[in-house]
């Protein structure tokens, strides 16, 4: 969701030699401690010959992080983080190669960059065959600034248009994501299909400032800014504004009904791997999912899930965080008081009085961070019980991030309970979070395959939003 929760967080500002040939996927192993960290830089050339970098670390699945700058000078590079003291200086071979030292509090490791660009047919390359705009616009109080880009049909005439709202994480306006340009490619699509389509950069990617709140931010405050984009939209003299819609992606499918719950003239929306069931149950099932990966065995993972499930309605009920540490002490200390010593050593928690403190702190960190705090609390029937728009909620079957038959069936019951009078669910087979056609729908295999989206899925989408736009 919105806020990556990893161990290392490593922001970067990278200085390019040659810039003009720099542009791409550039991939490297730091050893820390006896353990690889791979590291991803990428690397982007704007239309003005400037160039912006965004870092993963796939292996902390956190994707996305927007570097501070990025500069050149002569065949050198520095990357330097001055909050988190980290200096990495590199020599660019001209090439494919870039050797370096990565530095933090003195302490020196040997980060080595390779190019490793990917193959992704689906990116599309000019012509389009359709207008597209890059465009910029403020909120109503002018505190803050977006980037985004705008595609439409050739032609004089007032479209259909739909707004892209992104998924966890800063994500800019393509979706970029191991190479894969997940927004773009749907956008591309609907608009070849008569839609025209806004996709955005998130508050502090690409062109869109951070604003005033910084990270006091949650997904309400996300559906602010999904307004702010609507209100562009209705301004533009090609847009149909009698056919406006929302296509949520992960987070993006609990924020679309927000603002469709609030706005009469959303006229559709379109819920992609939506966590309709709530963050909180999300969070257990990605945590047990997270366990059984590492080699945990499936009796340890269930027990800390059942924890998870235990603890995380507390953040409703406490009011700060000094609450939070003071109930869940009784319930952890039941917990662990109540589990084999097989479950606790499968989980590496033979102490029990050390744990018991460090298991505490872990749920009181999460509870300082406002968007996790709202991400677990929040219930989205809340708003999609209210939506009366059409709704189409599509799943891959494989996704592991947000459980397809869970939350589906949460969406369709939400809506008939609530009397919904058009909406279709649908899960495909055989795709993953990103719509993917997958084998395991692990996040790790998204990497490996070469296609962005499913043409099933992308005509899935195209068709029902074109019949919603008659």
């Amino acid at each position: 969701m919105k806020k990556l929760i990893i161990a290392i967080v490593v922001l970067c500002t990278i200085s390019f030699a040659n810039a003009q040939d720099i542009a791409g996927r550039w991939q490297g192993f730091l050893n820390a401690g006896g353990t690889n960290i791979r590291l991803v830089f990428n690397v982007n050339k704007n239309a003005d010959n400037t160039y912006t970098t965004t870092f993963d670390s796939p292996d902390q699945n956190a994707f996305g992080i927007k570097c501070n700058s990025t500069s050149v000078v002569k065949d050198s590079l520095t990357a330097a983080v001055n909050v988190a003291h980290i200096i990495y200086k590199g020599l660019w071979d001209g090439k494919d190669g870039i050797t370096g030292i990565f530095k933090q509090n003195n302490i020196s490791f040997t980060l080595n960059l390779k190019r490793n660009d990917l193959i992704r047919p689906q990116t599309p390359k000019p012509p389009f065959g359709y207008y597209t705009e890059d465009v910029e616009y403020d909120n109503t109080a002018k505190t803050l600034h977006y980037g985004a880009t705008f595609t439409r049909p050739n032609g004089s005439g007032k479209y259909p248009a739909v707004i892209i709202i992104t998924g966890s994480g800063t994500q800019d306006r393509d979706g970029t994501l191991f190479g894969h340009k997940v927004y773009w490619v749907l956008a591309d699509y609907l608009t070849k299909n008569g839609i025209a389509v806004l996709r955005v950069d998130d508050r502090g990617a690409g062109k869109s400032t951070i604003g005033p709140d910084g990270t006091n931010v949650t997904s309400e405050s996300f559906s602010y800014d999904v307004e702010t984009s609507l209100n562009y939209l209705e301004s533009r003299a090609d847009v149909d504004k009698k056919h406006l819609g929302l296509v949520g992606h992960s987070e993006g499918g609990i924020i679309a009904p927000m603002v469709a719950a609030r706005r009469k003239d959303v006229s559709f929306i379109v819920l992609w791997g939506a966590p309709a069931i709530g963050g909180a149950k999300i969070n257990t099932q990605q945590a047990g999912q997270a366990l059984r990966q590492r080699g945990v065995d499936s009796a340890s993972a269930k027990a800390y899930m059942d924890l998870n499930d235990q603890v995380l309605p507390l953040f409703k009920t406490s009011a700060n965080k000094t609450e939070l540490e003071k109930n869940a002490q009784p319930v952890i200390g039941n917990w662990l008081k109540t589990q084999s010593k097989s479950t606790l050593d499968g989980l590496s928690l033979a102490n029990d009085t050390a744990n018991r403190q460090a298991l505490v702190g872990v749920y009181a960190n999460l509870y300082t961070t406002p968007w996790l705090r709202f991400f677990f609390t929040y219930d989205p029937a809340t708003d999609l019980s209210k939506v009366k728009c059409p709704v189409l909620a599509i799943n891959g079957a494989k996704d592991v991030q947000v459980d397809a038959e869970s939350n589906l069936t949460a969406i369709k019951a939400i809506l008939t309970k609530s009397g919904n009078k058009d909406f279709k669910v649908e899960e495909l087979p055989h795709l993953n979070h990103l719509l993917q056609d997958a084998n395991t729908g692990d996040v790790s295999e998204y990497e490996q395959i070469q296609e962005t989206m499913s043409p099933e899925a992308l005509n899935i989408i195209s068709t029902w939003i074109k019949l919603h736009t008659k």
